[in-house]
C-alpha cells in the first residue's frame, strides 16, 4: 500500500504549496530516500502498463506510454535545472512565465507534453538518465533559486520535491486508470 504524500492543491498559495511538500519530504535524506522509492515505484507502473500502453487511460487524456513520457520530459527538465543549482554555473534570468491551471490540475506547457507513443525500451533508458539527475543530495540554499511556473523561486532541495511529487502523482494517476482497464471499465 502506498503511504500517503502531499495534498498539494495547486490553487492554494504558493507558500501553502511549499509547506506542504517541505511537510511530505521534511529534509534532504528523507528526500532522497522517497525520490528513490517513487522512481522505482513510476518503473514498476511502465512495466505493468504494457498490455495496456497504448491505449488511452480513463478519465485521462493520454495512453500510459505518453504519461510516462511526460513525466520523464519533467523530470529531465527539472533534474538538469537541479544539477545546475547544485553547480558554481552562473544563473541566468529566464522568461518567468506562469503556469495554468484547469480545475484542481495543472496544464502542461507545450515542451512537456508528451509526443506519439513510444516504445517501454525506449521511456524506460530515459527514466534510468533522470534518476541519476535526481537521485542527489541538496541542502536548502536561498541564494541559488530557478524560476518554477507553479512555484515562484526555489531552490534545488525544493525541485528535488517538485520532481517527487509529480513523479508519485502520475505514477498513481497511471496505476489508477490500469486498475481500471485492467478490471474491464473504461
Amino acid at each position: 500500500m502506498t503511504p500517503p504524500g502531499p495534498a498539494v492543491d495547486p490553487q492554494a498559495s504558493i507558500q501553502d504549496q511549499l509547506t506542504a511538500l517541505r511537510s511530505a519530504y521534511p529534509g534532504p535524506a528523507a528526500l532522497l530516500g522517497s525520490m528513490s522509492q517513487e522512481l522505482g515505484a513510476f518503473e514498476g507502473v511502465m512495466r505493468a502498463a504494457v498490455p495496456h500502453w497504448n491505449t488511452r487511460l480513463p478519465g485521462r487524456g493520454w495512453t500510459p506510454a505518453q504519461e510516462a513520457d511526460h513525466t520523464i520530459l519533467v523530470n529531465e527538465a527539472g533534474g538538469k535545472i537541479v544539477r545546475l543549482l547544485l553547480s558554481d554555473k552562473p544563473l541566468r534570468e529566464v522568461v518567468r512565465q506562469p503556469g495554468q491551471t484547469q480545475g484542481l490540475g495543472r496544464i502542461a506547457p507545450p515542451f512537456l507534453e508528451p509526443g506519439p507513443d513510444q516504445p517501454l525500451e525506449a521511456l524506460l533508458e530515459r527514466h534510468a538518465a533522470t534518476r541519476i539527475l535526481l537521485e542527489v543530495h541538496a541542502e536548502p540554499d536561498a541564494t541559488r533559486t530557478f524560476y518554477h511556473p507553479f512555484m515562484d523561486d526555489i531552490d534545488a532541495l525544493d525541485w528535488l520535491r517538485m520532481a517527487a511529487y509529480q513523479t508519485r502523482h502520475h505514477r498513481l494517476s497511471m496505476q489508477a486508470g490500469l486498475d481500471c482497464l485492467n478490471a474491464g471499465q473504461n
